[in-house]
């Protein structure tokens, strides 16, 4: 099946699931052109990327941050073109403790692609 056949839902599953195997490739088929990321780490807070090659970085970026954790599942609703994902990433601290990274991304979709994605995360400090 094409994005553009897919449901937001559907789409969203699939980049979900891209995304826990660090799959860029994968995840790039998804991404509109003009796609905005607002990504959950960085200088900002967060770090904004505008265009396609930008996106690429910027989700090289997050999942290179990311690497040292797993995922976790989370839970997933659309309304219309609109889904919020939420999502969890098990790091162990300096102490040796175990700890949960929370956070949610908002989608945005048009056209069956992904023009919008702004991530939010919870972090221990």
């Amino acid at each position: 099946m094409t994005t553009n056949a897919m449901r937001p839902l559907d789409i969203i599953r699939e980049v979900t699931a891209a995304w826990d195997r660090s799959d860029l490739e994968s995840l790039m088929t998804f991404i509109a052109d003009d796609c905005v990321y607002s990504a959950s780490v960085g200088p900002e807070p967060g770090e904004t990327f505008v265009g396609r090659d930008a996106v690429r970085a910027g989700f090289a970026r997050v999942l290179a941050h990311d690497s040292d954790g797993t995922s976790e599942p989370g839970e997933m609703r659309a309304v219309g073109d609109w889904v919020v994902a939420t999502w969890g990433i098990r790091k162990t601290g300096a102490d040796g403790r175990s700890f949960l990274v929370r956070g949610c991304d908002l989608f945005s979709i048009q056209d069956g692609l992904i023009v919008r994605k702004d991530s939010f995360r919870k972090t221990y400090s």
